[in-house]
C-alpha cells in the first residue's frame, strides 16, 4: 500500500512539472513574440524618423492644392458635370 502511494506521488510530480513546463514555456514564447513585435515596431518608426531628417529640404516647391472649385463651377458644359460624378 505504501508502494502504491508512492509511486501515485512521484507520478504526480512528474505530471505536474511537465505541466508547469509546458506552460512556463507557453508564456515565455508569448512574451518573445510580444517583446520582439515591438522591438520591429520601434526599429520602423527610428528608420521613418531618420528617413524624414535625411531628406533634403524642399524650399522653392509648393504643395499641389486639389480644388474643387474648378469642377463644381466651370461654366464649360465639356468637363465634368455634376450628373456623372
Amino acid at each position: 500500500m505504501l508502494y502504491l502511494l508512492e509511486v501515485d506521488g512521484i507520478v504526480a510530480a512528474f505530471t505536474a512539472g511537465f505541466i508547469f513546463s509546458v506552460s512556463g514555456l507557453i508564456m515565455i514564447g508569448l512574451l518573445a513574440w510580444r517583446e520582439a513585435k515591438a522591438y520591429a515596431a520601434t526599429q520602423y518608426r527610428i528608420y521613418k524618423r531618420r528617413a524624414s531628417l535625411l531628406r533634403p529640404p524642399q524650399f522653392f516647391v509648393s504643395p499641389v492644392a486639389i480644388s474643387r472649385s474648378f469642377s463644381r463651377f466651370d461654366e464649360r458644359p465639356e468637363l465634368t458635370s455634376h450628373r456623372n460624378q
